[in-house]
């Protein structure tokens, strides 16, 4: 498994994902197996809203630096993470749609935390995500990203003015692309 990181800062991010990897190889081979053939990569990056997500067309688990290298992140928890998202690597390839992607994610990753001996924390991650009744329509996620790249964007080192900036035409364009898809101009693919 190839695992892409910015050797800038040290290293630590790739050796808490490697240890991640570890654990579930050791407490559940099957889903180990999956996960190498599933995924060509795992890249720690910074990702505007969440702590992960899946490129279908890299087959690339992402995940957000901040999140791995959170102080209070546990191992376990980024485990979880990569359990997640190598679900929608599987998913992906059978066409299933998003909300009932993240249902099954989730399932997961709750049977994955299940054989740990310490699993709460990815227990109360998951149980927090399923009782918020999240959208997971393009239009919420779009709106999600668009609220998660100001963050982004600052750690990034963008100065907070240019961030600001960036996030307010961002909101713009997609405004006018909602009226646009409104009026009939073009056609959103289906979740």
């Amino acid at each position: 498994m190839l695992i892409i990181y910015d050797a800038d800062k040290g290293g630590k991010d790739v050796d808490k994902v490697a240890a991640a990897l570890q654990l579930i190889q050791a407490v559940d081979p099957a889903r180990y197996r999956r996960i190498v053939r599933d995924l060509k990569q795992i890249w720690i990056t910074t990702i505007p809203g969440a702590a992960g997500q899946f490129v279908g067309s890299t087959s690339t688990c992402e995940l957000d630096e901040r999140f791995v290298m959170g102080e209070h992140i546990s191992i376990e928890e980024v485990a979880g993470a990569i359990v997640h998202e190598a679900t929608h690597a599987r998913l992906d390839q059978w066409g299933i749609l998003r909300a009932r992607v993240e249902e099954v994610c989730m399932g997961r990753e709750l049977a994955f935390a299940a054989k740990l001996p310490d699993g709460a924390s990815i227990r109360r991650w998951v149980e927090a995500r399923q009782q918020g009744a999240v959208d997971y329509s393009n239009a919420a996620l779009d709106t999600r990203e668009i609220a998660g790249a100001r963050d982004a964007l600052i750690h990034l080192g963008t100065p907070v003015w240019f961030a600001d900036t960036i996030v307010f035409l961002a909101r713009l364009r997609r405004g006018r692309s909602a009226r646009r898809q409104e009026r009939g101009s073009f056609s959103e693919p289906p979740n």
